[in-house]
C-alpha cells in the first residue's frame, strides 16, 4: 500500500499485484501498475506460470524496449500468450493463430471462386452483347436492302409532308 500526499490531502493506493505476489513495495514508475490491478488475479498467475522466476524475466524483456507504446504491447502481448496457454497448454497461440490462417485460406478460395464466376458471367454477358449487336446489324442491313413497294413509299412520303404541315401551323 502506498501512501502518497500531494497539499493537505493523502492519497492511498494499494499495490500492484505483480509487486504484492513478489512481495515488494510497488514503486510509482512500476510497470505491471496499469496492467495488474486488483481483480486481474488469474492473469497474474498465467503470466507467472509461463515466464517464472518472479517475473524477473518478463521486466528484463520489457525493460530492452525504448519506446512507451511498445512497452505496451509488450506486456499486453505477454498477457494474451498466457492466457492462451493457461486456455490451451499444448498449442496455445500458435493454435489460434493455425485456425485464423486456415479461415484465412478458406476464405480466400472462396473469393477466388466468386472472382471466377464474375469472370464467366462477364464473359457470357460480352459475348450475348457482341451476338446482339450482330443480330441488329444484320436485321438493319437486311431492311435496307429490301426494295419499298410503291405504295408504301407514298405513304412515308405523306407522312413526312404532314409532319412538316404540323410544325408549321404551330
Amino acid at each position: 500500500m502506498r501512501i502518497s500526499t500531494s497539499g493537505n490531502t493523502a492519497i492511498v493506493t494499494e499495490d500492484c499485484l505483480a509487486c504484492k505476489y513478489q512481495r515488494r513495495r510497488c514503486p510509482a514508475y512500476c510497470l505491471f501498475a496499469p496492467y495488474f490491478r486488483h481483480g486481474h488475479e488469474q492473469q497474474l498467475k498465467n503470466m507467472h506460470k509461463l515466464f517464472g522466476s518472479g517475473m524477473v524475466n518478463v521486466i528484463k524483456l520489457v525493460r530492452t524496449l525504448e519506446d512507451p507504446s511498445k512497452k505496451d504491447i509488450a506486456i499486453r502481448t505477454i498477457m494474451v500468450q498466457s492466457d492462451m496457454r493457461a486456455k490451451d497448454p499444448v498449442g496455445g497461440c500458435y493454435r489460434i493463430i493455425q485456425e485464423l490462417q486456415h479461415q484465412i485460406e478458406c476464405k480466400q478460395a472462396e473469393l477466388d471462386q466468386i472472382y471466377y464466376t464474375i469472370a464467366i458471367c462477364r464473359a457470357q454477358n460480352a459475348h450475348r452483347l457482341q451476338m446482339q449487336k450482330i443480330d441488329d446489324g444484320d436485321h438493319c442491313q437486311m431492311m435496307n436492302k429490301l426494295p419499298l413497294i410503291g405504295f408504301e413509299t407514298e405513304k412515308l412520303a405523306n407522312l413526312s409532308i404532314k409532319s412538316d404541315d404540323n410544325t408549321g401551323e404551330k
